[in-house]
Parts: structure tokens; sequence; C-alpha cells
């Protein structure tokens, strides 16, 4: 195997759509990071697709974290703060919060350790430091908020390649004595326009996403051994059998 660098941060977003956060280490299961979406809304005015921030940026006001990082039959409670600093726990006063701003009708939705997350597509998403500073560049900004793009993982590269992470399609990373099978691109939505303190749009991010990297950034990949993952684990390229 080849060191193709380090894991600089992790990102949890306990509740889907919300602004979530930011760990030091956090347990892999066989679902991606361990609490990852475990509770989302489902938009009963969109024939109960989930509700998105894409559709209502103001989802991301709320920020939500699990109060705790164990357990098997049931996820840890968690804790979310809303746009106007209220806190609440899962139940009927935040939802009549996310109602009021949603402005629509809910459906609450919390899953266990053996449903795993709602995630959109694999169980973690990559992204890398030189890509992040890459699009910042063509944009003319100095840098980006890598919680634009909603990634568990910001892999720090060894070389400073933009995109690298093309070449992992199909392949194979370890982190610690975490594998993972890197499937597909991640291909982007308005999402990314969201800066994620103001909630100002910027619509540069994905217009530049589009022009560069033909709406893609970052990729998707499946857990295929569980673990431990840590700020500053090395990560691996495995070698292709042939």
């Amino acid at each position: 195997m080849r060191r193709i660098g380090k894991i600089g941060s992790i990102y949890r977003h306990p509740v889907k759509a919300m602004r979530g956060e930011q760990l030091q280490t956090s347990k892999v299961d066989a679902f991606g990071l361990y609490g990852d979406r475990s509770h989302a809304f489902l938009d009963e005015s969109r024939n109960g697709k989930y509700l998105s921030a894409d559709i209502l940026p103001a989802l991301l006001g709320y920020s939500a974290k699990l109060l705790g990082d164990s357990g098997e039959e049931a996820y840890p409670e968690v804790r979310i703060t809303a746009p106007d600093g209220d806190e609440y726990e899962w139940g009927d006063a935040l939802f009549a919060s996310v109602a009021r701003t949603a402005n629509r009708q809910i459906t609450p939705l919390r899953s266990t350790p053996q449903e795993g997350g709602k995630n959109w597509e694999d169980h973690i998403l990559l992204v890398t430091d030189a890509s992040l500073r890459e699009l910042a560049r063509l944009i003319g900004w100095e840098s980006i908020d890598p919680r634009r793009f909603r990634g568990n993982l910001v892999i720090v590269l060894d070389e400073d390649v933009p995109f690298a992470e093309d070449e992992w399609l199909g392949k194979q990373l370890q982190v610690n004595d975490i594998v993972l099978q890197v499937n597909k691109h991640c291909e982007r939505c308005n999402y990314v326009n969201i800066d994620p303190d103001t909630l100002e749009l910027h619509p540069a991010v994905l217009k530049t996403c589009v022009k560069r990297h033909d709406n893609h950034f970052g990729v998707y990949a499946s857990v295929v051994r569980q673990g431990q993952v840590s700020e500053g684990d090395g990560v691996f390229l495995l070698e292709t059998k042939g």
C-alpha cells in the first residue's frame, strides 16, 4: 500500500440537512461514521422526500450534535441548537420549530444503529484539501469552507494534486484499521452555494464545480472493514491485485 495523505478533519451530521459537528475521533461502523444522519425529517409537501437545505437553506441555521459516542441498541440523544439560540432535544418542541422554519408539514425519523443513518449515497463522503484550494482559486477566494460540501473526512494530501481522488475510484483506502471502497463521484447541488455560517448564497461555487469538474466534488466510499478514525491518521491507497 502507498501513503497518500492524512485525515485533516472529521465531520458528522447527526440530523440530515442540519449543520453538523467536528470530531477529533469517531467510530466507523457498517454505515459510516457512527450516528451520521441518524435523525432526519420527511418533507410531506414533496411526496415524503427528505427535508433538505438545498430547498430550504434556513435548515443549516440549526446545528446538531450527539451526546455520546456509543450504543448498540439506540443512538445517543441528540441536542439541536436553533438559529435563535434555543436548544432542543429530539421531540415535539423541536419538531414544531422545524415545521415553522420550513413552513410545511414534516415527519421526523430516528433510525437505530442496526438501520444506520440516512445517507444520500454511500456510507462516507471524502474530500481533499487540494481540491478545496483549487476551487477557491478558481472562484477568486483565499479559501473555501469544507463544510459547504458535507464531507465526512477531509484528507490532507501528501502531494498537492487537485482532484487526485478521481484516481481512487474502484480502489480501496485504508485509514488506521478501517478499509473503504471508493465507488463514485459526488454530484453537486445548491447545497454548496450556502455559506454554512451566514446562510448567504454564492452561486459561483456550484458554477465552478460544473465548469471545472463536471459538477462533481468529492467521492463516495462504502465501509469494507469497520474501526476507528482520528485526526492525523495516515491514509493509504491499497495496491490493486492484478
